[in-house]
């Protein structure tokens, strides 16, 4: 049985490695007008393609139903979603990304994850501790990440955290036609996009 100290040793671990990276994550995001929060909903709305329902947000993002009631009222509020009754059952609100939303989003992505930045700075945290662990050796990254993904899958389960918002692995990712799209493209705001959304309405 573990002892009271590494038990609280533990949990405070966790409770600063997750201070962590909301740290070195702020900046990045604050930049593109976005919280980790906010990063979550915009991409589990982006993940739905054509939307998500309301309720079903917050079984995906493990979160209480005021809890994304507000975070979705302040989006709107932005300009980045938009709820409108859900055509089969009007008792629920379908949430959709405007296209300033799609935009946001899809730019915070490609900076924050699809560029590696995020893969790097967990590859440099493992090689700090574990001399095994260089981030210039892919195989050796890679395995410690899978590593690191189970334990913490774990931690979640034993916690009863059964939040299913889940981003893909490197290469796992579906290609949409955004993807395509140029750093330079994602910055045509605000004016290029408040047309496009004055089209789509």
């Amino acid at each position: 049985m573990l002892s009271r100290f590494l038990v609280h040793r533990i949990f405070f671990g966790l409770k600063r490695a997750h201070h962590g990276t909301l740290h070195i994550t702020r900046r990045v995001l604050a930049a593109l007008g976005l919280t980790a929060a906010r990063f979550d909903l915009l991409y589990a709305v982006r993940k739905g393609r054509r939307g998500i329902i309301q309720s079903a947000l917050r079984k995906v993002l493990g979160v209480s139903r005021a809890t994304v009631s507000r975070m979705l009222g302040s989006l709107e509020e932005l300009g980045l979603v938009r709820r409108t009754p859900h055509e089969e059952d009007r008792r629920q609100k379908l949430v959709e990304l405007t296209t300033k939303g799609w935009w946001r989003i899809s730019r915070a992505h490609r900076h924050f994850t699809r560029s590696g930045w995020a893969q790097l700075a967990i590859d440099s945290a493992l090689a700090s501790e574990h001399a095994a662990f260089h981030w210039c050796d892919e195989n050796a990254c890679l395995t410690a990440t899978a590593s690191l993904h189970v334990m913490l899958g774990r931690i979640r389960r034993g916690f009863r955290d059964f939040a299913t918002l889940d981003y893909p692995s490197e290469g796992e990712e579906i290609i949409t036609w955004f993807d395509y799209y140029d750093s330079d493209d994602l910055d045509m705001w605000p004016e290029t996009i408040a047309g496009l959304d004055r089209e789509r309405t």
